[in-house]
């Protein structure tokens, strides 16, 4: 499924820069793991920097649990609205609760 959370796929979703072919776009699946085709399924997905911002920067959602939990509990928050789901029923689809 297209992303809900993000329309505009040619910019990172952290830094709003554009990809290039030295730091191409990497789709990232907000809730990874067991969670991953929950995210492709219900579109809980944003496209980031491949390296800087998805995999190996200080503020790199792989590398950064601050920056993952805060991006997880705005989606999550996106996903509510847009779904018009309480907190039990993302928790029971997800497993827990990101606010």
């Amino acid at each position: 499924m297209r992303s809900i959370i993000q329309k505009d796929r040619d910019r990172c979703y952290l830094c709003g820069r554009p990809g290039t072919s030295f730091e191409p776009l990497d789709k990232h699946h907000v809730f990874f793991g067991s969670n991953r085709s929950l995210s492709e399924k219900f579109g809980l997905t944003v496209y980031l920097h491949h390296s800087e911002c998805h995999i190996f920067g200080k503020n790199a959602v792989h590398s950064n649990a601050e920056i993952c939990r805060k991006l997880q509990r705005e989606v999550q928050a996106q996903a509510m609205q847009h779904y018009n789901w309480t907190a039990e029923d993302f928790i029971r689809i997800f497993g827990k609760n990101y606010l």
